[in-house]
């Protein structure tokens, strides 16, 4: 059973864009963090004290459990472009251990399948973040190099 709780950011560490998101797709990232410790729980931590790379995403899974930072409302800095950041809902899968990245993604897939299901809309509007900016995130998951492919 998937375990999700909220640790929502408030005060000066909210990085969001004015206005409500109403999301017409989800999006998928990797943190890119690879050290030991770097969990769903470690990467809310970084959200609720403001994170420095003036980037920000609603949820982060983990083998564990998946942690929401920001509402479903809010327009996270995610994407690295204007249309993703305003119409997407974000989630970062954390990559600090091989052994449990096949579970994150289980969790992750979890997760976003519900915010799918929650809008009714189909699986062709689940996106990468490559799919926004080009940039190679995930980067482990398009690469297939941790036995998981999603080409």
């Amino acid at each position: 059973m998937l375990s999700l709780r909220q640790q929502l950011v408030t005060g000066s560490a909210r990085l969001v864009n004015a206005g409500e998101l109403d999301y017409t797709s989800v999006t998928f990232h990797e943190t890119g963090n690879e050290s030991l410790g770097a969990s769903a729980a470690a990467h809310a931590n970084l959200q609720s004290r403001g994170n420095n790379r003036n980037a920000s995403w609603q949820a982060t899974a983990d083998h564990k459990e998946v942690v929401q930072s920001y509402s479903d409302t809010d327009r996270c800095r995610h994407a690295g472009t204007a249309a993703g950041n305003n119409t997407s809902w974000a989630l970062e899968l954390c990559v600090n251990s091989r052994s449990g990245f096949e579970a994150t993604c289980r969790n992750g897939a979890q997760i976003l399948g519900s915010k799918l299901e929650k809008k009714a809309l189909s699986l062709s509007r689940l996106r990468q973040h490559n799919n926004w900016s080009g940039k190679n995130c995930p980067s482990h998951l398009r690469k297939g190099d941790w036995g998981i492919n999603i080409s």
